[in-house]
């Protein structure tokens, strides 16, 4: 049985950074040149993970121009250290002294904990501003009844992920709108519906090949297959006999044994249930 796990990646540690008001670093007007570094490896006054945190946090917050910050992760290899992306227009060096300074003056401790900073091309604040509008215009986004749809901030990639089932359900003009031209600050990533055979169906194992145990009309139709998922499906459901022909839902019928792929989210019950973007008659 295969799942499909959606993920919406949060920032967990610095939601609130790059918000000061503070600005002691910022850009020239004319705009300047990144140094050849595009890493610069440094240590702070902190000896634990949590104080290593709340310097950088305060020092985002307080010192760093608010366009400079990009994002924060941990990395474990080859040792544990926090990485944390600055905007490529900002000079690694002269921000790698403002938050050793700044550790030292308000540190607790002597520790030293190591940080690497790194160059990203966008900051914080405009994947911020992006995922705001693809929150707001999901409705929108997708143009087609198979409602797969799911996004998030990847601060370590320095960019947004978004799924759907296929390509072709995609606003691909309304996302160009809202990401003004940086196609590549989203990455869309397709499901099961990306790569189908000859009758539409999906080249990918299903999610569940059993017998139809119950059937339930309403709001929409919804199949219990093997006492495992309640599969509902619509009219975007591609649903093919044994011969891979074009049939209706209304042609499924409790004691039919089918293959049967899901996408989006999987509601963990028991049965679960989730929706089916494509069903095969066995």
């Amino acid at each position: 049985m295969k799942k499909i796990v959606l993920f919406t990646l949060v920032a967990l540690i610095l939601s609130a950074c790059g918000q000061g008001e503070k600005n002691i670093i910022s850009k020239d007007e004319q705009g300047r040149e990144q140094s050849a570094h595009v890493e610069v490896e440094m240590t702070i006054a902190a000896a634990t993970d949590e104080e290593a945190v709340e310097l950088i946090r305060g020092y985002v917050a307080e010192k760093l121009d608010k366009n400079a910050y990009s994002g924060l992760y941990m990395e474990h290899e080859p040792f544990k250290h926090f990485v944390i992306l600055i905007q490529e227009l900002y000079p690694l060096q002269e921000v790698a002294e403002g938050l050793k300074d700044y550790s030292k003056q308000m540190g607790k401790n002597e520790g030293e904990y190591r940080v690497k900073l790194k160059t990203a091309t966008y900051s914080y604040q405009t994947l911020e501003k992006i995922a705001e509008q693809l929150s707001a215009a999901h409705e929108e986004l997708i143009v087609t009844d198979r409602r797969v749809s799911s996004f998030g901030t990847n601060e370590k990639e320095n960019r947004i992920d978004l799924y759907v089932s296929a390509r072709e359900d995609l606003n691909e003009e309304l996302l160009a709108e809202i990401t003004a031209g940086h196609e590549e600050i989203v990455r869309i990533e397709e499901g099961v519906m990306a790569t189908v055979d000859e009758h539409g169906l999906p080249t990918a194992e299903p999610y569940i090949v059993g017998t139809i145990m119950e059937k339930r009309e309403g709001e929409s139709l919804v199949f219990l297959i093997e006492n495992q998922i309640y599969a509902s499906v619509n009219s975007a459901t591609v649903i093919r006999d044994r011969n891979g022909n074009k049939i209706g839902a209304e042609q499924l019928n409790i004691g039919d044994n089918v293959a049967v792929w899901t996408d989006g989210m999987i509601e963990e019950s028991l049965p679960a249930s989730g929706y089916a973007v494509a069903i095969q008659l066995q």
